[in-house]
């Protein structure tokens, strides 16, 4: 088949990298612009364009889908368009720009968590299990005739950053298979008809820890927070970003601090505590808890907190 991809974040490669191997053509690859990024705001390319631009396939980094722009997409003659963390709407005229539609890759079973978060969100809400939803896009966002799932499951000590790497590996390993189902007539969309749960984008509000939450809560905070945008606290006025907990046993108010030896353990709600592994304070590297407690002045009893 021709084909034109849409993809923006490293989620998407696996799935571009398959399609290269594959006997399918890709006629272009539609990625979003360069954004500011870093302390000094220099313009960065998203990793989609990036790893495209190494392979020597043609890129398009419209900032809008216009009327156009799809125009020139249709005169390419794509038969079949796949998405994959794009990252925005897309049109119908696009979506219309190929005879099959665009196939979306979604990291959950669909209808569950739709949007923008749903691997942190499925950590967060304590899952056992999340998987990988192929789909075709329709006006709604996730909102489309699912083609085909996959189950995956979340394993105690997953981080969205290692949950997303498997999910991307599982796409890319059913993606082929998938689309030649699909436009062959061996698979056909169904319609979502359970009840849908929706996974709204983390605001950095949410990446606050409150310490009178329960530690197994906490816990699973931080890792849905990994490695972005991280959960945050306050400690002497100054912000930390908690990196990598467990739960411990220490008895504590929430927010006071019990050292122990070299470890730092912060009461929670209810009878557990929080052992803090690893933390960045503000402008410094992500460090050990032994290795920030022997330059900071922290004490038993001190308190950590929103400020």
């Amino acid at each position: 088949m021709r084909i034109i991809f849409l993809g923006t974040s490293g989620f998407a490669i696996p799935c571009l990298k398959a399609l290269i191997e594959s006997e399918h053509e890709i006629l272009c690859v539609i990625s979003r612009p360069p954004r500011p990024a870093g302390r000094g705001k220099k313009l960065r390319q998203p990793p989609v364009a990036e790893y495209a631009h190494k392979n020597r396939l043609v890129i398009h980094q419209p900032e809008k889908l216009t009327g156009y722009f799809v125009k020139t997409l249709k005169s390419m003659g794509p038969e079949l368009m796949v998405s994959s963390a794009y990252g925005a709407w897309l049109p119908e005229k696009l979506r219309k720009a190929s005879p099959l539609g665009v196939v979306n890759v979604h990291p959950s079973l669909l209808p569950e968590y739709r949007g923008a978060a749903p691997v942190a969100r499925a950590i967060l809400d304590g899952s056992e299990e999340t998987g990988v939803s192929f789909m075709l896009t329709d006006s709604g966002w996730d909102t489309g005739p699912v083609i085909a799932v996959y189950h995956e499951k979340i394993l105690p000590f997953d981080t969205t950053g290692s949950l997303e790497e498997r999910l991307s590996v599982k796409a890319a390993e059913n993606l082929i298979d998938v689309i030649e189902e699909y436009s062959s007539g061996k698979l056909i969309p169904q319609s979502q008809t359970e009840e849908a749960l929706y996974a709204d984008k983390i605001t950095i509000n949410e990446t606050w820890l409150d310490w009178n939450r329960p530690a197994q809560y906490l816990e699973r905070k931080v890792r849905a927070f990994q490695p972005s945008p991280g959960a945050r606290t306050m400690y002497s006025g100054k912000l930390l970003k908690i990196s990598d907990v467990r739960v411990s046993q220490y008895d504590a108010d929430p927010g006071n601090i019990i050292l122990k030896a070299d470890s730092l353990h912060v009461g929670c709600g209810g009878e557990e505590s929080l052992e803090i592994l690893k933390l960045q304070p503000a402008s410094k590297n992500v460090m050990s808890a032994a290795e920030f407690l022997r330059g900071a002045r922290m004490k038993t009893g001190d308190k950590l907190g929103r400020g």
